[in-house]
């Protein structure tokens, strides 16, 4: 028997070799997970001045009275930087990504994120504008959230009706747009401007402007989505409310109306409801006359049935911290095996 053992052996390997092998088991590939992104706009009143005193931070004034005023100065900033902080932490709101206007310098941002919320944003991005006060729009995005490209050069875009009287540029200040790769691998654009108030004297030719800021704003988003990815959402002070106000008869139509563009171009007004429901996210100051809902959020045609309702964020911290309320919109975004290099905040 023990002769008999190398032959079966042999045996066996030669009818093994007729056989096919058997087929690896089918690995389980899971279904890609959905992500929910809360993306956020959000004007915050003169936030570039609530950076005087860091920007003084080195002045060792000798004079009481220059202490005192610098300390009070001080004061001043924490407290208007903390309220912000509020809105921005508060668990209800927390937005993973926030497009601000109003806003201060690069670096000053920076530092607003470390001291007030501790960390809790880790891409900051001030972009190119015309703007020559010093106001900024920009974008904050949570850990998870990668800056992919900047298209930031549209404020140099030129005005060949010459409807700003301040440059040869067509933008008073923006827009800008972000490629975003969400955690998951899904990529869509974000972007914002700060369009030309109505402050300082509103009539027909200003409206023209606005108006002419809306459609070139409209233009760009209709190239990024054709470009791709076709997942995009714009929010943004655009200082005009939906519907006809005073001079769009003559100034070129319904500014936000404009933004959107005809039906068949297919994007959509998240912040519609909103409107038709009388609410309203610019406080006026003072004068209820101009409390209104003039910071809106379009989808491209790719999320308009991937989006919650927009909603205005009202508190009493809110109320207090800026003339204008923050607005968002949760996103639902299916995930995606894209993969980059991410842009640095210095780019």
């Amino acid at each position: 028997m023990r002769h008999l053992l190398p032959v079966l052996l042999l045996l066996a390997l030669w009818l093994g070799c007729d056989s096919p092998a058997p087929a690896p088991a089918a690995a389980d590939t899971p279904a890609p997970e959905a992500v929910t992104v809360r993306v956020a706009t959000y004007n915050i009143e003169n936030w570039r001045d609530h950076f005087e005193s860091w920007r003084r931070r080195e002045e060792r004034p000798t004079e009481e009275a220059a202490q005192e005023a610098l300390r009070q100065e001080r004061y001043q900033n924490d407290e208007d930087n903390w309220e912000i902080a509020q809105v921005l932490l508060d668990p209800e709101f927390a937005p993973d990504i926030i497009l601000f206007q109003e806003g201060a310098a690069q670096a000053e941002i920076e530092q607003f994120n470390a001291q007030w919320l501790g960390g809790a944003y880790e891409t900051i991005r001030v972009f190119a504008s015309n703007d020559d006060r010093g106001q900024t729009i920009g974008i904050m995005m949570k850990p998870g959230f990668r800056l992919m490209e900047v298209e930031e050069a549209y404020h140099q875009m030129p005005d060949p009706q010459d409807l700003n009287p301040r440059s040869d540029f067509l933008f008073a200040r923006g827009p800008a747009f972000a490629l975003v790769e969400a955690p998951g691998g899904m990529r869509f654009w974000v972007g914002t401007n700060h369009q030309k108030s109505k402050g300082g004297g509103n009539d027909a030719a200003m409206t023209r402007w606005r108006n002419a800021e809306a459609a070139a704003t409209r233009q760009i988003m209709k190239e990024l989505i054709a470009r791709g990815p076709g997942e995009l959402v714009f929010l943004g002070d655009v200082n005009d409310e939906l519907g006809i106000q005073a001079f769009e008869l003559e100034g070129g139509g319904d500014v936000v109306g404009t933004l959107i563009g005809p039906p068949e171009e297919g994007f959509v007004l998240a912040t519609r409801g909103l409107s038709e429901q009388g609410q309203v996210s610019f406080l006026g100051y003072w004068n209820q006359t101009y409390r209104s809902l003039i910071d809106h959020v379009v989808l491209s045609p790719a999320l308009a049935d991937r989006a919650g309702e927009a909603v205005v964020y009202d508190t009493a911290w809110a109320r207090v911290a800026s003339d204008h309320l923050p607005v968002y919109v949760d996103i639902r975004l299916q995930a995606s095996n894209a993969a980059g290099e991410a842009v640095g905040a210095e780019d």
